[in-house]
């Protein structure tokens, strides 16, 4: 089953969605998965060099609000397996250099490559332990953790391959209406938003398998006689 995940380095409900489908995905250990996944930014004003993280959510949200939310995210999260601390965030990080690092590892092997676990080492990495995953120091030491070659990384990284590519596939997911993250599309079928729990995952994993089998009698030059 191929699920497309469209995501953001800096969502932490992306990072809770990952884990719950992971968790989901578990439960049915006969099937085969191939994750995908594309850029979204939730932030793409931006600077470059980062942002004073808390000072800029506390000007849109309010403190209080703010540590509210903090404490609701992070009471779903620890459900989710996550030890995520927001708190650790002193740089709020433009995640165009971390899609296009993702992007990269797509390349070098698709499903077999790297990328999966290279977006866990990003979410975990800012949402966790509060690194500048817009760094391109970090971004290569995060990279060279899932076997990507590090001055490959550094050099890819320090011109601006990829970027309009990138920036396509988010201007393509916003017309397609998303408008925020988590998004998750299975099979290309069904699509499903936020972090939502294992339980969710699984029964629209169950309905795609189901209607690919009954839909599965067809012939190609290579399966009929």
């Amino acid at each position: 089953m191929k699920i497309d995940i469209i995501s953001d380095v800096a969502c932490p409900w992306c990072y809770i969605g990952k884990k719950n489908l992971e968790a989901a995905m578990a439960q049915r250990p006969d099937m085969e998965f191939e994750i995908q996944w594309f850029p979204y930014q939730l932030h793409p004003e931006a600077p470059p060099e980062g942002y004073d993280y808390r000072a800029s959510i506390e000007r849109k949200y309010g403190k209080e609000r703010i540590n509210a939310m903090f404490a609701q995210i992070k009471q779903v999260a620890k459900a989710a397996g996550i030890d995520m601390d927001l708190d650790k965030i002193e740089r709020g990080a433009n995640t165009l250099k971390a899609h296009r690092l993702l992007d990269l590892a797509w390349q070098q092997g698709g499903n077999d490559g790297p990328q999966n676990d290279l977006s866990e080492a990003l979410l975990k990495a800012y949402l966790c332990e509060g690194e500048d995953v817009g760094d391109i120091e970090i971004l290569a030491d995060l990279a060279t953790g899932v076997g990507m070659d590090k001055q490959q990384v550094r050099d890819y990284l320090s011109g601006d391959e990829d970027s309009e590519k990138i920036q396509a596939q988010i201007d393509f997911a916003r017309q397609q209406g998303v408008n925020g993250v988590p998004s998750f599309s299975f099979d290309g079928m069904f699509a499903l938003s936020g972090g939502q729990q294992p339980d969710v995952f699984l029964n629209v994993i169950d309905r795609i398998a189901q209607k690919v089998e009954a839909d599965g009698a067809f012939c190609t030059p290579d399966t009929c006689p």
